[in-house]
């Protein structure tokens, strides 16, 4: 029991170790930054090297002038901490979290990325010790939230000057065997609707609720607790995955529920949404994966999935995690080769595996987009790199770019 407490109480952050929680003043190396009038065009990556067990290590995070085929070391990359993901906001700012467990000193990091492809550390924002901070977004300039998992907190604070603003506490939201805490967040029609996850003492929901949190962005006030127990799932977003709660083209949120990481059947994960116009969550959609069988998939079924990416026309990208892929999956969830790319397609509500993609450990599952290109992070049995899928020829590539350890995080900036 002492043990299967230890992996409940870590797989919340078993995927993506990309906190970049950088205690030095500019992490730049070589020469001063010269931004001249030019943006970054190239694209950012983080990877991150493991002890044997895989519960602990180091990540880094690098930038390149475009997506060049090659093999990269970590000797350019920002030493970063451990358990979040990094984000990067349609304002080109690129935010790094401090260790997720609390490991490394307790501040947000902001940079710019300059056109030559290195770092300018723009300002750190000062967060509470065991704040567990995962998710940031922006509504202007001088408001931004950042969701503090470890407190029940949603802390607002000037993204410019990184700085304080407020404290929205959200704990009375919680139920009352969980504490609650604020995950995945994105803002539609000046609302922030925040995803709750309800955590017992082994990081675990214990019934089939799905809950947000809706915020007036000109207030900050509360406005709406959303609540579902009737679609049969729960865990609202995944906190270290950004991509988990996303806006399609028609403003429809959709939401990806982890359920139980698999572990407590009957707890649930799968996608549901909230329509444009609405503030609930939609009682006749759900994908829920105990019911959907995964086309291509030698065990039918997923227990989650581990990160999501919304592309365009209804399709996203996934890693879809199932334990039966590997021997070991259960007994060492963190270095068992159980994540597969995937394409879902939410008009139709079906789930394909994506065909000569690597099945990955639950690290290396960066997901994002190049040009008209969907990039796959993977640490698998052939190599460590990136892969790219074409959605319309259906060709599989790669690894274009190979890296030293897992690849877990990935952003293009090309236009």
């Amino acid at each position: 029991m002492k043990k299967l407490k230890s992996i409940l109480s870590a797989i919340v952050v078993m995927a993506m170790f990309t906190a970049c929680g950088n205690n030095g003043d500019d992490p730049t190396p070589g020469p001063k930054p010269n931004p001249g009038n030019k943006d970054f065009h190239g694209v950012v990556f983080a990877t991150g090297i493991t002890n044997p067990e895989g519960n602990s290590g180091n990540v880094y995070l690098q930038a390149l002038p475009s997506f060049l085929p090659g093999t990269y070391d970590n000797k350019n990359g920002i030493p970063c901490g451990f358990g979040s993901t990094p984000i990067v906001t349609e304002s080109g700012n690129v935010y790094s979290f401090p260790d997720y467990m609390g490991n490394t000193k307790a501040e947000i990091n902001r940079y710019r990325i300059m056109n030559d492809g290195t770092w300018k550390k723009e300002g750190a924002l000062s967060i509470p010790a065991g704040a567990a901070a995962c998710n940031i977004v922006e509504a202007s300039s001088e408001k931004a939230y950042v969701s503090l998992q470890g407190i029940g907190v949603v802390m607002v604070f000037n993204p410019t000057t990184m700085t304080k603003i407020a404290d929205i506490d959200l704990n009375n939201l919680k139920q009352s065997d969980t504490r609650v805490a604020p995950a995945a967040m994105i803002i539609r029609d000046g609302k922030l609707f925040v995803g709750l996850n309800q955590m017992n003492a082994q990081y675990m929901p214990t019934r089939n609720n799905i809950e947000l949190a809706m915020i007036d962005v000109k207030t900050d006030k509360v406005e709406k607790h959303i609540v579902n127990t009737t679609l049969g799932l729960c865990f609202a977003t995944r906190p270290i995955d950004p991509g988990s709660i996303f806006m399609d083209e028609n403003k429809d949120i959709y939401i990806n529920c982890i359920g139980s990481f698999g572990f407590i059947p009957g707890l649930n994960g799968g996608i549901v949404r909230i329509k444009n116009g609405s503030t609930d969550i939609d009682p006749d959609y759900y994908i829920r994966l105990d019911k959907t069988e995964v086309v291509g998939l030698t065990t039918k079924y997923a227990n989650f999935l581990s990160t999501i990416f919304y592309a365009d026309n209804g399709k996203a990208y996934a890693y879809a995690n199932s334990f039966g892929l590997d021997p070991n999956g259960l007994k060492n969830p963190y270095v068992s080769l159980t994540n597969i790319p995937v394409v879902i397609d939410l008009k139709q509500k079906t789930v394909a595996v994506i065909k000569g993609m690597e099945i990955s450990n639950p690290q290396g599952i960066a997901i994002g987009r190049h040009k008209n290109l969907i990039v796959f992070g993977s640490a698998n049995k052939k190599a460590n790199g990136f892969y790219t899928y074409n959605p319309d020829t259906k060709e599989v590539a790669g690894p274009v770019v190979q890296v030293k350890g897992n690849p877990s995080f990935f952003h293009s900036f090309a236009k």
